[in-house]
């Protein structure tokens, strides 16, 4: 009977062993540690981050606090970042895009954010959303412009909508302050808006009444926001057909080519540099220009600005002086469609802990340092000044989103040598044979994007 108890407990023994070995997840004969699930939250991953200076990021120091407070969330996440300048970024997407190595997470200007997603570049993060990332707490204007055919294709960080720019100051010296935008709607009349433009350009000195830019394929928002005011808009709203040369239009046109080449506005608007203009504009030295990044109104919260202007953000005059249509845009983040899912699934946390309105340093570099009007509602308290609340309501009509156009950086272009020529003082080409040579180009390119669409 002692026997057999001693037996049993041998084998109690035997089986506890074996037990615990089954538990380590180990074999008898083996010290092999256990397998990491793949994509667990232990899983090394490291990601390729770009940045244009859309956001205002461009410093090392900036990405390295982000990355910081990012490393406490995902230790086992590591970010490369770039800062990408302007200058030939197109071409730079296109070759990172055709040699595969296009980055994890890209952070731009809605201009280049959309045409991008229609390509298939990046990926739709719907399928990412988690319960806490509040989608609701976005305004209307960034969930129009963040959302594609149903689909969520970005993560908007910031918002605007490209206005005019009106230094006050100027009005009054040449006696027309009665011409001014209507202070509480920001609207005025084509008639006021022509007459203040002489009044001010009379003064001479070296000021103008208006400036122009038209010497870049960007530069359609400068001198378009003019012609849809309260005119057609580029397309319909499915893409497939032009809209945008009509009689309307055309008489819009002539109005401002008219005006922009005349002796009361900044001479050689085809020339012309948009920083250059912005210099001017700095200066005192002309009183309407484009404002379509708010770098016054950042240089301003700054502190840099040494020769202050009484300035404000105005309306694109229409005939009868009602609101005018806008343009709203943004920058913001995008995530690269890959077969690597883990890697595209870390790369959309990351992008959604970025634009969460959360991260305290986030919300102080953009909203605090480079003055960034906040897509998330949660966050407008950031908005110290007058002049940028005024504008972050300003968007009230707003035209379909041209960047949604196939095709649509071949059409910018096509547009570019139409306009830039309607625009040289000696009259190269008219304003009716512009939007009809835009038309018949941008017709064909419209659909053979479609129908790439399609296939």
């Amino acid at each position: 009977m002692f026997g057999s108890t001693r037996n049993k407990r041998r084998n109690i023994f035997v089986l506890c062993i074996v037990f615990i070995i089954m538990l380590s997840g180990c074999s008898a004969g083996s010290t092999t540690a256990p397998k990491k699930e793949e994509g667990t939250k232990d899983t090394p991953v490291t990601l390729e981050w770009w940045s244009s200076a859309s956001l205002g990021l461009s410093q090392e120091d900036e990405f390295k606090q982000i990355l910081a407070e990012y490393k406490k969330v995902a230790p086992h996440v590591t970010i490369n970042y770039n800062a990408v300048p302007t200058t030939g970024l197109d071409e730079k997407m296109n070759v990172a895009i055709a040699s595969g190595s296009f980055p994890d997470l890209y952070v731009d200007a809605v201009n280049r954010l959309v045409p991008l997603y229609n390509r298939g570049v990046t990926t739709e993060l719907d399928s990412y959303i988690t319960d806490d990332y509040k989608v609701s707490d976005y305004v209307k204007s960034a969930k129009d412009i963040m959302e594609i055919n149903g689909k969520l294709a970005m993560f908007l960080m910031e918002v605007r909508s490209e206005v005019l720019l009106v230094n006050k100051d100027l009005f009054v010296k040449a006696g027309v302050e009665n011409l001014l935008p209507d202070p509480k709607t920001r609207t005025w009349t084509r008639d006021n808006f022509a007459k203040a433009v002489e009044a001010i350009g009379k003064l001479g000195n070296g000021v103008y009444g208006m400036g122009m830019v038209a010497s870049d394929l960007a530069n359609d928002k400068f001198l378009d926001g003019y012609i849809y005011s309260d005119g057609d808009e580029y397309t319909n709203k499915d893409f497939t057909k032009v809209t945008y040369n009509t009689p309307g239009n055309v008489k819009k046109l002539e109005w401002l080519v008219q005006l922009a080449t005349s002796p009361y506005a900044v001479p050689g608007a085809s020339g012309t540099k948009v920083t250059d203009m912005y210099e001017l504009f700095k200066k005192g030295k002309v009183a309407v220009i484009m404002n379509d990044r708010g770098d016054y109104r950042r240089e301003i919260n700054e502190g840099t600005i040494t020769n202050k202007i009484n300035y404000m953000n105005a309306h694109f005059p229409t005939d009868d002086g009602s609101q005018s249509k806008l343009a709203a845009t943004g920058s913001g983040i995008v995530v690269k469609k890959q077969s690597d899912k883990v890697k595209e699934k870390e790369a959309a946390k990351f992008a959604m802990w970025f634009s969460s309105g959360k991260p305290e340093i986030v919300n102080k570099l953009l909203y605090q340092k480079y003055s960034k009007l906040p897509s998330r509602k949660s966050l407008e308290g950031f908005i110290a000044d007058e002049q940028g609340k005024v504008w972050l309501d300003m968007p009230v009509k707003t035209i379909v989103n041209p960047v949604g156009m196939p095709n649509y950086m071949q059409i910018r272009k096509a547009w570019f040598n139409y306009f830039q020529q309607a625009m040289l003082n000696n009259g190269k080409m008219t304003a009716k044979d512009a939007l009809a040579g835009y038309e018949k180009e941008v017709q064909k390119l419209l659909d053979e994007g479609n129908k790439e669409l399609k296939k």
